[in-house]
């Protein structure tokens, strides 16, 4: 993927802002991938490695991130390398990246074969206004033999302890340490809204500096956008 340039991440920004999160998701994907492959097929690793792909070359590879100690409620901040938020891949097959992959088990009887989630999973639910563990965890069935319709709640909640053997990386965590009581702990990072969320901070504050030179020498967004952000600064400096 090319550098996004500052008009292109407005528009991105635009696009997004009255879009719920997997809506969000599937935006940044596309944008992240160019259109190259059907992104909502991705399995989750795949679509957290895209977006970490992508947010480094926006970004760089270092997140700041925030949490609170769950023991002593302390509030912490730490940076988090993309890096620690990779899953190694497998040995690189072609289309692999999209191919479904695949697990079974036994249970009262039955054979259960399941898939690993992917974000149209993700959307499906999303929009569908239902039970969203337990919709994504239906989905995720492909076949049981015998057939035997929907399954307990049991047996979906095995598919669900499994998820992680098939598609590592789907979860995106990392390990933290609370400094004053020393509690350790695995924290879940949302790649794509701690992404969005940047995205958007990058953009108003974009927008404020159009706002300030428009203003102070008349000029139009696409000036604005084509004078490079460390001359911005100084003739911002400059009008203040």
């Amino acid at each position: 993927m090319a550098e996004l340039t500052e008009a292109q991440l407005l528009s991105v920004w635009e696009s997004g802002s009255g879009q719920g999160p997997q809506d969000r998701a599937l935006l940044l994907a596309r944008t992240a991938a160019g259109d190259a492959e059907p992104v909502a097929d991705l399995t989750l690793a795949a679509l957290h490695a895209l977006l970490l792909g992508f947010r480094e070359r926006a970004f760089g590879s270092s997140l700041p991130c925030a949490a609170d100690c769950p023991a002593c409620k302390e509030p912490l901040e730490v940076a988090v390398e993309t890096g620690e938020l990779r899953t190694p891949a497998p040995a690189a097959v072609p289309g692999a990246r999209t191919a479904p992959l695949t697990g079974s088990f036994r249970a009262g009887g039955r054979d259960v074969t399941y898939r690993a989630l992917t974000l149209r999973d993700l959307l499906a639910v999303a929009h569908g206004g239902c039970d969203s563990r337990r919709a994504l965890l239906q989905r995720c069935v492909v076949g049981t033999t015998p057939d035997a319709g929907s399954l307990p709640g049991h047996v979906l909640e095995e598919v669900a302890r499994r998820l992680p053997g098939i598609d590592p990386g789907a979860e995106t965590t990392v390990a933290l340490e609370c400094p004053g009581c020393g509690h350790t702990w695995s924290a879940e990072v949302d790649v794509a809204g701690h992404l969005w969320a940047e995205i958007e901070g990058y953009a108003r504050r974009l927008l404020y500096e159009v706002h300030a030179l428009a203003r102070a020498y008349g000029w139009t967004e696409q000036d604005v956008l084509a004078v490079s952000p460390a001359r911005r600064r100084f003739y911002l400096e400059a009008a203040g």
